[in-house]
């Protein structure tokens, strides 16, 4: 009988390696295992660990080019429901206004969420300028076909209130600001993640990381750190979406830290990294800024920019509202981060791991060829 277990076993395994369905499980899982080579270490067996984090700008209400955008991305099937595997999406905010879809998009991100944390991935939402707008009452950019789609604009008001479904998601989901490490840490080597030293040594690896944000963070509040931004953020939400009657303003009891959150040079508004001319100095603020967040990549929407994307300070500062809205007939598009860690050999001090890792970031448009807009790679010591 031990036998005969033995034989299926390894007729199973020539099998599963014969249809490739190994390679594909290990691809959607992120995590690459193969034979020994090169002197792994004791134990070792991730030969490759990968991550691709897909992020997309300002949807402003336009329902169907967010599912082409979604699909281009191979995100979501042709039924729109989610196939990402363990990969994460990011919404850097602007997904209500200047379009009719309001109700199926924000429905369509609380479903994605869902389908995606059962396989593994992640959707992360950015609170952009318009969701405050909206919880404040502004409501300048709503069209009519949004207002009647709720049943008009007290039960539009119901739902983007403390009480209502779209409120309540805004408070639980949605940041001002997300910084996303962009390899999975529960697969990277533990000291790989540590910024200390591990068993007497300092880690010479850090697991890199994006921050996303609608506007932009400035160095300024990149040092108070996106804890205390999205701490802010929240409060100025849960006051705004508590207002019975609310007049398009932060009520006259708000903070002056949340009032200067809502300003030109606060994460929802800001337009330096875009607009500045001056490309030392908004590199140098630039560097500032993801110093202090400890990432490597800026990314925002907030400022359209209609024939693609703006990379800036060597892809550090990377600009992705490219106008994916019918309102305004921009490119539909989506940026691709893909980070692999690849296991090279021991080092020559016995005690370290060489690993190379292998960065590149992609703009992908509806209709065109995909674009390498930054590249680069490294080789990487663990201990």
């Amino acid at each position: 009988m031990l036998a005969l277990v033995v034989v299926l076993y390894f007729w199973l395994r020539v099998a599963v390696k014969d249809t490739g369905v190994q390679a594909y499980l290990e691809a959607k899982a992120g995590l690459h295992i193969g034979s020994d080579v090169g002197g792994s270490p004791s134990g070792q067996q991730s030969k490759s660990i990968s991550r691709r984090v897909v992020a997309v700008a300002d949807l402003h209400g336009d329902l169907g080019h967010a599912h082409n955008v979604l699909q281009m991305t191979k995100l979501i099937d042709s039924d729109f429901h989610w196939i990402g595997g363990h990969d994460v999406l990011v919404s850097t905010g602007d997904i209500v206004d200047r379009g009719d879809d309001t109700i199926a998009l924000y429905r369509m991100f609380d479903r994605l969420r869902t389908e995606a944390a059962a396989t593994g991935g992640e959707v992360l939402n950015c609170l952009g300028n318009h969701e405050i707008m909206n919880s404040l009452g502004d409501w300048r950019y709503v069209t009519r076909g949004d207002v009647d789609s709720f049943g008009g604009v007290q039960q539009r008001r119901k739902a983007m209130s403390s009480d209502g479904w779209i409120g309540q998601s805004w408070l639980a989901n949605f940041n001002i600001t997300h910084t996303v490490p962009l390899l999975p840490l529960h697969l990277v080597p533990s000291s790989a993640n540590n910024r200390g030293a591990a068993g007497g040594r300092v880690a010479a690896y850090t697991v890199p990381r994006a921050s996303f944000v609608h506007g932009g963070i400035t160095p300024a509040y990149a040092r108070r750190g996106a804890a205390a931004i999205n701490r802010i953020g929240h409060s100025l939400l849960q006051r705004a979406l508590a207002e019975e009657i609310p007049n398009g303003q932060p009520p006259h009891d708000t903070p002056t830290e949340e009032l200067e959150l809502y300003g030109s040079e606060g994460p929802l508004w800001y337009r330096g990294y875009a607009n500045q001319e001056d490309e030392a100095q908004i590199c140098a603020e630039a560097e500032r800024a993801a110093s202090a967040l400890g990432v490597r990549h800026l990314v925002m929407g907030h400022t359209p920019h209609l024939e693609g994307f703006v990379v800036r300070c060597e892809g550090k500062v990377l600009l992705i509202d490219t106008g994916i809205s019918k309102a305004y007939g921009g490119e539909q598009s989506a940026l691709v981060l893909e980070t692999e860690l690849k296991y090279l050999s021991e080092g020559h001090d016995g005690v370290s791991n060489k690993w190379k890792e292998t960065q590149t970031l992609t703009a992908l448009y509806k209709g065109r060829r995909p674009k390498v807009i930054h590249t680069v790679s490294r080789e990487v010591y663990l201990y």
